[in-house]
């Protein structure tokens, strides 16, 4: 088989998880206007949670699925209530640092618990599928097809639900959502439920595509997320999951052709070139100053 289309497929695989982890951050910065650098975390939660409650269940995929996005909505909805609302008002470095902070304090938490020995499911990846040119295990298949399904979950709740109505009002102006009768605080809260939802199962997801996992999962992780978040526009989740398209194909193909031990490394160039020439994202007009979810 072409190796630049097996190589596509692999691409499109990334993307459907950069996608969801993408989306979630997106949403964060959306309705509360920083980058939330312990956002990886949420990815390293779901998948470990998953991971110690897999026998409890009898490896059963969908129920270790479903946990870890319990997992990270909790973790979302602690870290909003315990750190970004104490911290509002502050300024956008402060509460920056705070995360960071987090992030660094959940790395340690988890590698006290389960060591800094990489672990793995016990879940089976699947056989090989020729999909069209494509060849995927039952597991890409099964990521890519939960992917498009809650970005279709995701569009239906932000334009048709009086819910969703809410986060991109409070996106657009808190204050004003507030004194026009959104309770903006409450609709901030449960938007980080969400994200933290969508990203804990990315986090399974990717612990279970990747085969092994550590401590150190979603932060390495977050340098992917935040360049597809760029490459979409911040705060725009619909071009988030375009920008996590181009993100992961171009690393995956760069990867193949030099080696794949440079795909962080091109993660970076990649982000350097978009904050300097497209800094409101690939998908939004050149002339474009704010942005809005």
């Amino acid at each position: 088989m072409n190796t630049f289309l097996v190589t596509v497929g692999v691409g499109l695989a990334t993307a459907a998880i950069l996608a969801l982890s993408a989306l979630a951050f997106t949403l964060e910065y959306a309705v509360s206007r920083i980058a939330n650098f312990a956002h990886g975390e949420f990815l390293t939660i779901g998948a470990y949670v998953a991971y110690s409650t897999q026998a409890i269940f009898h490896q059963n995929v969908a129920a270790a699925a479903v946990i870890a996005a319990v997992a990270g909505a909790v973790s979302g909805l602690l870290l909003n209530v315990l750190v970004i609302e104490q911290f509002r008002g502050r300024s956008a470095i402060t509460v920056l640092i705070a995360t960071l902070g987090v992030a660094l304090i959940v790395q340690n938490v988890l590698t006290m618990i389960y060591g800094a020995a990489n672990v793995s499911y016990s879940f089976a990846q699947g056989s090989l599928h020729h999909v069209g040119p494509f060849l995927w295990t039952t597991s890409d298949i099964e990521v890519i097809l939960s992917a498009l399904a809650i970005a279709g979950l995701s569009y239906l709740l932000l334009q048709r639900t009086r819910f969703g109505k809410a986060i991109r009002a409070v996106s657009q102006d808190r204050a004003l959502a507030q004194v026009s009768g959104i309770p903006a605080r409450r609709i901030v809260m449960g938007t980080w439920v969400l994200a933290g939802a969508v990203a804990g199962f990315a986090g399974f997801a990717l612990a279970a595509t990747i085969g092994t996992f550590g401590p150190l999962l979603g932060f390495n992780f977050l340098l992917l997320t935040i360049t597809a978040t760029v490459a979409g526009g911040l705060g725009r989740p619909y071009a988030t999951l375009g920008g996590a398209l181009i993100v992961g194909l171009a690393i995956q193909i760069a990867g193949t052709y030099t080696s794949s031990a440079y795909e962080l490394v091109f993660a970076f160039l990649l982000l350097v070139l978009l904050m300097l020439f497209r800094p409101n994202g690939v998908f939004v007009q050149r002339s474009s100053v704010t942005v809005r979810a």
